[in-house]
Formats: structure tokens, C-alpha cells, sequence
């Protein structure tokens, strides 16, 4: 519902529609309160950014299933309440550009428990926060952004790389796969349009992968990492193929937000062919196209971009 004049205010009934998952109502021209939102079980995602949101952030812990909160771009005030401390799965807290004073409860990021994998992004910006609650000293994979804020002014506080402005458009850089064929691999190289198969039960093998150009339109979710292993048994599993089979070679998001990813698809290791045959291919894009897939809900809805065949594959289909 994003990028509408609705003009009024969000109803309090919001808060009684136990089975949302997502609540996006950016740029809408919002007034009023932020609804009490807590009684819904299983909410991951809310952006209400860029409306003219006012008073006080609801002091009510939301879902432990919530990955993002965004409430940047209004008018709210008071304190950040502490509701925001003990999200097991939240990745992103945006409340930049409102009149939030007060002190910056630490606790925010200090009890959250992040796996090697997972990161959280909290940005304070352009506030009126005057102190924190005690010593900064976040994680590596915490980012905490501050600049804007009176407390950047208080030369006691070690916090000048948090009050430094950001670069623009990082965030949607594309992100390539962290996975690279064995070391003892690189001394071969596969023929033209064939890739190593990186997962594959058996080293160093060469086969022909189907292009495919896949996007989740409304994710649920600011950060893909701990959920790309989740997504891949999710598709493989829809697709009627093994985990290996399957390779992210990027991927970026999208204004929406949107998450568009470019995937390899390979053929089963056996000791005939390392292709796929005409009927298999036609299987797998049936799938796709005739969306047979059943994805966990925290994707939400996705689209087929491209079904690219080359190499073995350009003169077999039609």
C-alpha cells in the first residue's frame, strides 16, 4: 500500500489482524499515532516511513518474528522505548529523522545474540538523543549510525565513526556468493558455458547450468544472509532437485524493497551426463513459470524474470 494519499490516520483496528506478516504504508501522507501493534503473533516487517506519524512510539514489544522496523521520516517524539531490546530476529531499526529525545538505550543491541552470519543495522539520525545508556562498544556486525544528534556533540563519548555521515546507495550493492570452488580446482577450467558445480558431492565437477533471473517482490526481511540457506532448501525442495543443485550468483535489492537474485541451476551428478536433458528442462520451467513452488511465507510473493538457456541448451528447446 505504499506511495498512496490516504490522508488520515492508521486504525487502531490494525492491531487486532493476528495473521499479518508485513505492514508496508511508506509515503501515504499518514497522520496521527502509531497503532498499538503488539498483539500480532507473527508480524515481521513494518514500514511506516515517510509519513507524519506523531507522539510517541507505542511502548509495547512487538513479535519476536520481527526482522525490520522503519519509522523514519515523521514526526514522532519522546524516548525510545525499551520494547526494542530482546528482538530475537530483528536486522534493521530505522527511527532517523524524527524529534526522538532522550538517551540511546543500549540495550538494544546489546541483547540481541547475532550468529556469524546475521547483522543489524540501527540508524538514529537526525535526532535529538542527548546521551547513551552506557558505554558504546557494539559488535562488529552492529552498525549504529548517529549523526544529527546532540550527542555527538559530547566529547566525552568515543563515538565519532557513528556520527559521520553515510555514503548513499551502499546498501544496494550487489552481493555475489561466498562460494568458491575448491583450491585444487583452479588449476582446471571447464569448457565454454559449463561452471563448477560448487556444492557437488564429487570435487571439481563441470556442468552446463540453466540461467535463471528470480525476485522476491516483498520480502520479509532487511537482510537475506541468514535466510539464504532457508530459501534454497525452500526451492530446491519446490523444484523436486537436491540442495547442490542450486547456486545464488548474486544478488541485489531493489526500490519496492525488492530482492532480485540471478541463480544457476545444475544437473544431478551421474556418470553420463553433466547436462540437462530436453524433458528435465521443460519439467523445471514448468514449475517456475506455472508457479507450482509453495515458499515459506517470510519470502512472500516472487516472480520469474529470465529462464535463460545457452550453451548446450540454445537449439534444443523450443
Amino acid at each position: 500500500l505504499d506511495n498512496n494519499h490516504f490522508d488520515g490516520t492508521i486504525p487502531a483496528s490494525y492491531g487486532n489482524m493476528s495473521e499479518l506478516l508485513k505492514l508496508s504504508l511508506r509515503n501515504c501522507s499518514l497522520q496521527g499515532a502509531v497503532p498499538d501493534l503488539s498483539r500480532i503473533p507473527r508480524l515481521a516487517y513494518l514500514d511506516l516511513s515517510r509519513n507524519k506519524l506523531n507522539q510517541s512510539i507505542p511502548s509495547n514489544k512487538l513479535s519476536d518474528e520481527i526482522t525490520t522496523i522503519d519509522l523514519s521520516y515523521n514526526n514522532l517524539s519522546g524516548d525510545i522505548p525499551a520494547n526494542f531490546s530482546g528482538l530475537p530476529r530483528l536486522q534493521k531499526l530505522s527511527l532517523k529523522n524524527n524529534s526522538l529525545s532522550g538517551v540511546l538505550p543500549s540495550n538494544i543491541w546489546q541483547n540481541r545474540i547475532l550468529n556469524g552470519n546475521e547483522s543489524l543495522l540501527l540508524d538514529f539520525q537526525y535526532n535529538m538523543l542527548s546521551n547513551i545508556s552506557t558505554s558504546l562498544d557494539p559488535p562488529a556486525n552492529v552498525t549504529i549510525r548517529l549523526q544529527g544528534n546532540p550527542v555527538c556533540q559530547a566529547n566525552q563519548l568515543n563515538i565519532v565513526q557513528l556520527c559521520k555521515s553515510q555514503a548513499a546507495g551502499h546498501e544496494d550493492a550487489p552481493v555475489s556468493s561466498t562460494n568458491t570452488p575448491a583450491q585444487w580446482c583452479r588449476s582446471q577450467s571447464c569448457p565454454e558455458f559449463y561452471e563448477y558445480v560448487e556444492e557437488s558431492p564429487v570435487p571439481c565437477f563441470c556442468a552446463a547450468p540453466l540461467k535463471v533471473g528470480y525476485r522476491m517482490k516483498s520480502p520479509g526481511f532487511s537482510d537475506f544472509l541468514p535466510y539464504e540457506n532457508m530459501f534454497e532448501i525452500n526451492l530446491t525442495s519446490g523444484l523436486g532437485l537436491d540442495q547442490y543443485q542450486l547456486s545464488i550468483v548474486s544478488f541485489i535489492w531493489e526500490e519496492g524493497p525488492r530482492l532480485r537474485m540471478y541463480l544457476n541451476i545444475f544437473p544431478e551428478y551421474n556418470n553420463h551426463s553433466n547436462t540437462f536433458n530436453e524433458s528435465e528442462i521443460r519439467r523445471i520451467r514448468s514449475k517456475f513459470t506455472g508457479w507450482n513452488l509453495h515458499h515459506n511465507e517470510i519470502f512472500g510473493p516472487q516472480e520469474l524474470l529470465n529462464f535463460t538457456l545457452l550453451g548446450p541448451y540454445e537449439n534444443g528447446m523450443s
